[in-house]
C-alpha cells in the first residue's frame, strides 16, 4: 500500500469563517508514527449536524460507481458516520489525515486551519464539477464535514485547527485512496510524450496507452475549467492499483484572481466526446445549483461568485477552441473516444 502525502499547494488569504472559531494552538509534538491508535471518546462524536442535507442523484441520472460502492451511498456515509479513530497523518503544506468511519469505510480529511480556511472548499466544487462533467473514477467522492476536535486525538499536536463554537472542525472528506502509486508525469521526458498524444495532428497509442491519453484529455479539461495550477509535480498526478490516474488534491483552483484569466485554452485539444457535450451542459448555474446541496453549503461559502464568473469566461473560451481544433483536423481526431 502507498500513501502519499498532501504536496505543496499555493496560500492564499484567509476567509472569515461563518461562525466565531477559535483556534486551537496545540504544543508543538514530537513526529507522529502513522500508527492506528484508538482515541479514547471519539466513537462517541456522533454524525455531523449537518449529515441529512446530502441529496441524492437528481432522478435519472445514472447511478455513478466509485470503488465498488455509489458515489451517493459514499457521500452519505462520509457525512453521517462519525469518526471512529484517526490513522494517520499527512503533512507538506496542508494537513491531511486518515481517519477510520467503521465497517470499511475510511476517508482522507482535510481540516480548516488559519490561512487555509478555503482549500476544503475548493476540494467539494473540484468534486462537483468531475461529477457533472462525467468524469468516472478519476475524482474521489468528496463531501463537506465537521469532525470533532477529540476525534483528532494526539494526532492535533502541533496543529492549528479551527474549531466552531460546537468543538467541531470544517473540512472535506474524501473517499481514501489505499494505493496512490508516483507515475512521473510531470518530467520533461514524460511531459512530451503525452503532450503528443492529445494533439490531433498526431496519432493516438494503441493499448493501455490509448486509455491513459484518455485520462490525461479528462484531467487537462477539469483542471482548466477550475484553473487549477498545482496538477503536475510528483504528488499531485498519481494512479490507483490498476494504474488508472487519480486526480486528487484539488485545493488549487476556484481562485477568482486566477481563474477570471482566461489562460490558454489549447491545452485542451483532443477529448472524449462524452466531454464536449457535458462542458456543453455545466454552466455555471447547472454547477452552483449541484454544489448547493454539499451539507456545509448552508452555512460557508464554498466557492466565490467571481470564481463562476471565470468557469464560464473558460468554459466558453475551452469550447470555441475545440470548435477550432474541429475546423482544422475533423470531428474524429479532436474525439477518438466515445
Amino acid at each position: 500500500m502507498v500513501a502519499l502525502a498532501a504536496c505543496a499547494s499555493p496560500s492564499t488569504p484567509p476567509v472569515p469563517p461563518a461562525t466565531s472559531p477559535r483556534v486551537v494552538d496545540v504544543p508543538v509534538d514530537v513526529p507522529v508514527a502513522p500508527a492506528a491508535v484508538p482515541d479514547a471518546g471519539v466513537a462517541d462524536a456522533g454524525p455531523s449536524p449537518d449529515a441529512a442535507v446530502v441529496a441524492a442523484a437528481p432522478t435519472g441520472e445514472r447511478v455513478r460507481m466509485f470503488r465498488g460502492r455509489s458515489e451517493d451511498e459514499w457521500l452519505r456515509l462520509m457525512s453521517e458516520r462519525p469518526v471512529v479513530r484517526t490513522l494517520e497523518r499527512f503533512h507538506s503544506t496542508l494537513f491531511v489525515f486518515h481517519m477510520d468511519l467503521g465497517d470499511g469505510v475510511e476517508i482522507s480529511f482535510q481540516p480548516e486551519r488559519p490561512g487555509q480556511e478555503t482549500f476544503w472548499r475548493r476540494e467539494v466544487t473540484s468534486y462537483h464539477l468531475a461529477r457533472l462533467l462525467g468524469i468516472d473514477n478519476r475524482v474521489p467522492p468528496t463531501v463537506g464535514k465537521r469532525v470533532p476536535l477529540s476525534a483528532f486525538g494526539r494526532f492535533a499536536r502541533g496543529v492549528n485547527l479551527v474549531v466552531d463554537r460546537r468543538g467541531m472542525v470544517l473540512g472535506s472528506a474524501s473517499v481514501w485512496m489505499p494505493t496512490l502509486n508516483r507515475v512521473h508525469m510531470h518530467l520533461p521526458p514524460a511531459r512530451r510524450v503525452w503532450s503528443s498524444w492529445v494533439n490531433p495532428s498526431r496519432p493516438l497509442p494503441e493499448g493501455p496507452l490509448r486509455e491513459r491519453a484518455r485520462q490525461v484529455s479528462e484531467v487537462l479539461v477539469f483542471d482548466y475549467l477550475a484553473a487549477n495550477y498545482d496538477r503536475w509535480n510528483c504528488c499531485n498526478i498519481t494512479a490507483d492499483e490498476h494504474d488508472d490516474l487519480v486526480f486528487r488534491d484539488n485545493d488549487a483552483g476556484w481562485f477568482p484572481d486566477v481563474i477570471n484569466r482566461q489562460g490558454d485554452p489549447n491545452v485542451v485539444r483532443r477529448v472524449p466526446r462524452y466531454l464536449y457535450e457535458a462542458v456543453q451542459r455545466v454552466t455555471p448555474e447547472v454547477l452552483r445549483e449541484s454544489v448547493s446541496h454539499d451539507p456545509m453549503a448552508s452555512s460557508v461559502h464554498l466557492v466565490a461568485s467571481r470564481a463562476y464568473t471565470g468557469y464560464e469566461l473558460r468554459r466558453q473560451a475551452l469550447l470555441a477552441n475545440l470548435r477550432r481544433q474541429v475546423e482544422r483536423h475533423g470531428e474524429a481526431a479532436v474525439f477518438p473516444w466515445p
